[in-house]
């Protein structure tokens, strides 16, 4: 059941309903029930990981707080566990060739659909929040919960079930188990919310990705410059709307049953450092890489060297962040190399404000603030690369790109050719230009994150008169209704991780 599916909105009219039918004991249990569901439409098998890997750490989590001896052995015991099950189930491409080889080398035979584990979705996020629900009741930050029903709720709550957000037991317990009422201004807000994450994800992210073709990921060299900019800038944007559009679905639907999701996406591509593009994207899962990778680093390194100025304070905590990071996403060099670029620019960002004074973004003149964004976007986007292919193919993509300035050099030459009437009009010499659909899209996304960024406020929709508002309303759903008619829906990228 995809979140952009008719039937999936008939889902969520249905528990959002009888939801606030309920009395208030017996929502929990109709929660469990709707996401168990929901798990159900995915797999069997799936609602049953979730399940067991849950339960593993409920009671791992009791035993934890009563344990006085051994409490950091069990801790680790836990934290073992799960990523033992993040290794087996998500990453088994990694090994997998191998171990089959390995059997059928001592004399195994396997069959002609070699060794297969099941990849559940969205196992990454539940296996992070596990880990900080352990690692809080051992610093006794936090008590561990007693009633199974609600621990589970947490753990396979439907709206933030396949793609986060990294939701912490301390703040979503519990809001599960006293959601907070709906008033107008909430429910315009939530209907809102999920309007702007449709257009995100339906009308920009999804037209994109069908947009920029297959095989420039494979063989970007047959491409010309000025074709592989425009592309990697459309997945730029692809990818973020993607994201930051289911964000705003589920914390719409999560919303409308009175649970609060964090904001996941704060306009990244406005940043005017890296620190701040990394408060900004993927909020819910910085926060956990912040408390419980990048402090923890930190503060071990500190106990040994006190030079809080060090070379090893400096560069070891965003590296050993990055690096876990890029093992979130994935097991692969591609995957490193993103967060070593990451890395690299948090460090040398660091390094750089050590010999510099002290200046908050906001109090840099504006035109610094400009050049600033201009920067980390580019450096971003270039990021973006080894995050989207294989390391040869980035690199190709990566030489390629200045070819775009000899197109531009060519084109203005041309145009003035042109303007003084040495070449006809009619004749472009078999110039290329890419379809204006992709133009149009970027420029979309462009425009929705200016006006978001100047108005201050996410729901902007809410300021517009009615008739203007109704008018946006019924030409996005003819557009969704047409666009169903042509398209199956492309699953969301972080659907993956």
């Amino acid at each position: 059941m995809t979140i952009t599916s008719l039937l999936f909105a008939l889902f969520c009219l249905a528990v959002i309903g009888i939801y606030w039918k309920l009395q208030t004991r017996y929502r929990v249990f109709w929660l469990f029930t709707v996401s168990s569901i929901f798990l159900m439409t995915w797999s069997w098998q799936l609602a049953g990981i979730f399940i067991v890997v849950g339960t593993v750490n409920y009671y791992l989590g009791k035993w934890l707080w009563k344990e006085a001896i051994n409490k950091k052995t069990l801790l680790w015991m836990g934290i073992g566990f799960n990523i033992f099950i993040l290794l087996t189930l998500k990453y088994s491409d990694f090994y997998i060739t191998n171990l089959s080889n390995f059997i059928e080398r001592i004399g195994f035979k396997i069959g002609a659909g070699g060794l297969n584990f099941l990849v559940p979705i969205g196992l990454s996020f539940l296996i992070v929040q596990m880990i900080s629900y352990l690692v809080d009741i051992h610093k006794r930050i936090l008590a561990p919960e007693l009633v199974w029903l609600d621990f589970m709720v947490y753990v396979i709550y439907f709206p933030k079930l396949l793609s986060g957000p990294v939701e912490s037991v301390r703040k979503t317990l519990p809001l599960l188990k006293k959601p907070s009422p709906l008033d107008n201004v909430s429910i315009e807000r939530n209907f809102w919310l999920i309007i702007i994450g449709l257009v995100r994800k339906v009308i920009i992210a999804d037209t994109l990705a069908a947009l920029i073709p297959a095989a420039i990921y494979l063989h970007p060299e047959t491409y010309p410059g000025q074709d592989l900019l425009i592309y990697l800038l459309a997945y730029a944007f692809a990818i973020y709307n993607d994201f930051a559009g289911y964000s705003n679905i589920v914390s719409g639907i999560s919303g409308f049953l009175g649970i609060e999701l964090t904001n996941n996406f704060k306009l990244p591509y406005f940043s005017r450092n890296f620190t701040e593009f990394w408060d900004r994207w993927h909020v819910s899962f910085s926060i956990w890489l912040r408390d419980y990778i990048f402090f923890p680093v930190s503060r071990t390194i500190l106990k040994r060297n006190h030079n809080r100025e060090g070379f090893i304070n400096i560069v070891l905590p965003p590296f050993v962040t990055m690096f876990v990071s890029s093992m979130w996403h994935g097991i692969g060099w591609n995957f490193l190399v993103w967060g070593g670029l990451h890395g690299t620019y948090l460090v040398t960002e660091r390094v750089i404000k050590l010999r510099t004074p002290k200046q908050l973004p906001d109090e840099l003149p504006k035109w610094r603030q400009l050049l600033s964004t201009i920067c980390v976007f580019v450096m971003v986007v270039i990021a973006w690369l080894p995050f989207r292919m294989d390391l040869n193919s980035a690199w190709k993509y990566l030489l390629r790109l200045p070819g775009f300035f000899e197109w531009i050099k060519l084109f203005s030459w041309f145009m003035r050719q042109k303007i003084l009437g040495l070449v006809a009009w009619d004749n472009w010499y078999g110039f290329r230009f890419l379809d204006v659909r992709v133009i149009i899209m970027i420029f979309l996304a462009i425009l929705l994150d200016s006006v978001q960024h100047q108005t201050r406020k996410e729901t902007f929709f809410t300021t517009w008169p009615v008739w203007l508002q109704a008018m946006f309303l019924a030409g996005f759903f003819l557009f969704v209704i047409l666009l169903s008619l042509v398209s199956n829906g492309v699953p969301f990228v972080y659907q993956g991780f």
